[in-house]
């Protein structure tokens, strides 16, 4: 670091050992790190053939690159079309689905009711909270599934991304962890229906049904005639 002591001139001024000199306020910086004469060049060999067309229309060449996004984005769109569910439609409507709330309070209260010990954690998610229980018969914790807290709508909320395939869930329903509990084995099918009541057979539960036969069947569902006859359907 240098030092200009009172008194003294530039020529004067004082080096403190170890310290990179600073140059005083007659330097130019741009010049002394950028060679000014090359840009000159590089600029006018740019327009040596005249003003260039996205300088002189620039809204244009806007309106270009918009166009070419859109064009992009529909083929995209068409590509993404066949990981699309057939059912999406019903899983994303959040006024048929975001009914009968349940705060996480009263749902874990109601498994404690019935026998099951639980255990809430941190999940890591804003606005959730794992949940933990004891494997029947045994003394193994088992790790279940997220809760939305403080509380959850009867049925999930399906998250669409920009092309419209599925991407995860956009809110958390009970019928979704009372779901998890069956398939992680903490609770069975009857007791499912016990603790938290049996739903209607429509198109809104078509995927709750549809996850216990897998579950009882074990097997992935199939929409065969012979699976929906499985189903009553």
């Amino acid at each position: 670091m240098s030092i200009i002591l009172p008194g003294q001139t530039q020529a004067q001024q004082v080096q403190t050992p170890g310290q990179p000199f600073l140059k005083g306020k007659d330097v130019d910086p741009i010049r002394e790190r950028h060679d000014v004469d090359a840009t000159h060049e590089a600029v006018q060999r740019m327009l040596a053939g005249g003003t260039p067309n996205w300088v002189k229309w620039p809204q244009d060449y806007r309106s270009f690159v918009r166009e070419s996004f859109a064009a992009e984005k529909e083929i995209s769109d068409k590509m993404a079309a066949g990981y699309k569910w057939d059912d999406q439609e019903i899983l994303t409507n959040r006024q048929t689905r975001m009914v009968n709330a349940m705060s996480t309070r009263d749902f874990v209260v109601k498994l404690n009711n019935n026998g099951i010990t639980t255990a809430l954690t941190d999940s890591g998610m804003k606005g959730t909270v794992g949940m933990w229980c004891i494997v029947p018969h045994t003394n193994r914790l088992r790790y279940v599934c997220y809760l939305q807290v403080p509380a959850m709508y009867e049925w999930s909320v399906l998250r669409l991304d920009s092309h419209g395939i599925p991407s995860g869930e956009e809110y958390r329903g009970w019928r979704t962890v009372a779901i998890q509990l069956v398939e992680k084995e903490i609770i069975t099918e009857q007791q499912c229906h016990q603790i938290f009541g049996v739903p209607g057979a429509n198109k809104l539960s078509a995927r709750y049904y549809r996850s216990l036969w897998e579950k009882r069947h074990g097997r992935k569902f199939v929409d065969s005639l012979e699976d929906q006859k499985s189903l009553g359907q």
